[in-house]
């Protein structure tokens, strides 16, 4: 994590204690939060607080697959043939306006209280802004490389291979990050709605029961578990293009 990301942390948490210690009653302590996580974690009134944390990472990785796998040959298609193009923009803007609540509700409906809906949600909600991204990455892939491919001969796995992957990798973890903070907020409130197990009906239960200190120990525990996710990604995009800034590449 950058310094800019500690220094925000740090004031989240001196707001918060602050926050606490105005209205205690309102808003449990951090030093109290961490003191409840432990029992969070392990076998309680709620439920194995790290059974539920894998069944929502199950969904979420699931979902993000399935994500990425429907909007990069979608979007690099849609780059590569005007035809694909016309006819998918025109769609895009309403699938990309439908509210997430809404989706998830007809999610529901559709497949039950079951994974199958989770995933259905997360295609239609999150994929659209995926593959947008996809898109306008390949889109801007050098036109002087493609002629020069086209003189050449080079056939078009060639092309796509050497010339678009390349040119839509940072578009493709700029939607991996994207898709995987929305991905989380869709599960979470898929599982809430109704589902037995998960992160989302952990929330549900604390809530139900009124212990906010309990409530606010779970919130922890999923935004650690986010906050560490999107780091990792950070990461190997920087590791992966140190080349662009003339850094010499890791070993």
């Amino acid at each position: 994590m950058n310094r800019r990301g500690i220094v925000g942390g740090i004031a989240l948490l001196v707001g918060w204690a602050i926050g606490s210690a105005i209205a205690p009653a309102l808003l449990p302590a951090p030093l109290s939060v961490l003191e409840r996580l432990p029992a969070i974690l392990g076998p309680g009134p709620g439920g194995d607080g790290l059974t539920h944390l894998g069944y929502s990472l199950f969904r979420v990785t699931l979902a993000t697959t399935v994500g990425l796998a429907v909007a990069v040959p979608v979007g690099v298609a849609m780059a590569l043939d005007d035809r694909i193009e016309v006819g998918v923009s025109v769609w895009l803007p309403f699938w990309m306006t439908i509210p997430t609540l809404v989706v998830v509700l007809v999610a529901m409906v559709l497949f039950g209280f079951s994974g199958l809906s989770v995933v259905a949600a997360v295609v239609v909600a999150a994929t659209p802004f995926a593959t947008v991204t996809v898109y306008e990455g390949a889109a801007n892939v050098d036109r002087d490389l493609l002629a020069m491919a086209s003189a050449f001969g080079a056939d078009r796995r060639a092309v796509l291979r050497d010339i678009y992957l390349p040119s839509i990798l940072p578009a493709l973890f700029g939607s991996a990050r994207y898709l995987l903070s929305m991905v989380w907020k869709i599960v979470v409130l898929a599982e809430t709605f109704g589902m037995n197990r998960g992160m989302g009906a952990l929330f549900r239960f604390w809530f139900n029961e009124g212990d906010l200190t309990a409530l606010f120990a779970t919130i922890a525990l999923f935004v650690g578990v986010m906050v560490a996710f999107q780091a990792t990604i950070s990461g190997l995009e920087r590791r992966l293009f140190r080349w662009r800034d003339g850094l010499p590449t890791a070993r």
